[in-house]
């Protein structure tokens, strides 16, 4: 499988706006090897100087860093790939991408076709896998009879499935559905906006010397999935790597687990037609 040597975590760059770079360079020196943004989120400029900062200075290679962006949601048809892509790497300045995602499912008009446009938008991840400008292909957001239609209908499957997971936001059914497919599963909003600061989540995360975040993020790793965290503070950037010595107890465990209401993130009309159509 593509991910047998995919890092266990990530940075994500989702708002960080002028402080993105600063932020990357951060992460990239704390130990950070994976990358995530966007063409919407505006920061692929920002990363591209950050790694570039990182790899003239030596504190790391170019092959030593899994880069993934994805594509714009305004440009979902085989040619708008190319015009994404051709932007993208256009201000990254990485030489290819490692991992090239679809943002959403149905991005705003294309209700009607989605499914064929999802497929005519992978024809095009598949051929710039195969010209070596993407290393790794996949897809956000997608659910089951998104994933079903994509699968039926491609030549090379989706090495990652980027979700929305936290203990409140679990999505079992589809985490499952996406790993008997072979396709391994990102976490974005991890910690599920502080979800676990309360009183009770400082406490127990006390008693591991850890803060409520951490407790979060070891929560999504012990469930196999690839949690991309976001900061802007320097501590809290190297805090959300010191989290591979402790473990959780099988009773925080249960207690983690048993949050799960289904709530999501944010009630955002991406949502909304990723889920009707």
């Amino acid at each position: 499988m593509e991910t047998a040597l995919f890092p266990k975590i990530g940075f994500g760059t989702a708002d960080l706006g002028d402080q993105a770079r600063t932020a990357v360079e951060t992460a990239i020196r704390s130990g950070f090897r994976l990358i995530d943004t966007a063409r919407v989120y505006g920061s692929e400029g920002s990363v591209g100087k950050a790694i570039a900062r990182c790899i003239s200075d030596g504190t790391i290679r170019r092959e030593d860093l899994i880069v993934q962006t994805k594509l714009d949601p305004s440009l979902h048809s085989y040619e708008g790939v190319m015009e994404s892509f051709k932007a993208s790497i256009g201000e990254l300045k990485t030489g290819y991408i490692d991992l090239f995602l679809i943002h959403w499912p149905v991005p705003r008009g294309t209700e009607n076709d989605c499914y064929e446009r999802n497929r005519e938008v992978w024809r095009a991840f598949e051929d710039l896998r195969k010209n070596g400008d993407v290393r790794m292909i996949g897809v956000c957001n997608f659910l089951e009879r998104h994933l079903v239609d994509l699968m039926e209908h491609c030549a090379v499957p989706p090495a990652i499935n980027q979700l929305e997971l936290h203990p409140a936001y679990q999505q079992r059914g589809l985490v499952r559905f996406t790993r008997k497919l072979g396709v391994a599963v990102e976490a974005w909003s991890p910690m599920g906006r502080g979800l676990l600061n309360s009183d009770e989540w400082k406490s127990r995360a006390g008693a591991y010397g850890k803060n409520p975040g951490q407790i979060a993020l070891r929560w999504s790793i012990d469930h196999g999935y690839v949690p991309l965290v976001r900061a802007k503070n320097p501590e809290h950037i190297k805090s959300n790597l010191d989290i591979f010595d402790f473990e959780l107890t099988e009773e925080d465990k249960a207690a983690l687990d048993a949050m799960n209401t289904c709530d999501q993130h944010q009630d955002i009309w991406a949502y909304k037609r990723q889920q009707m159509y």
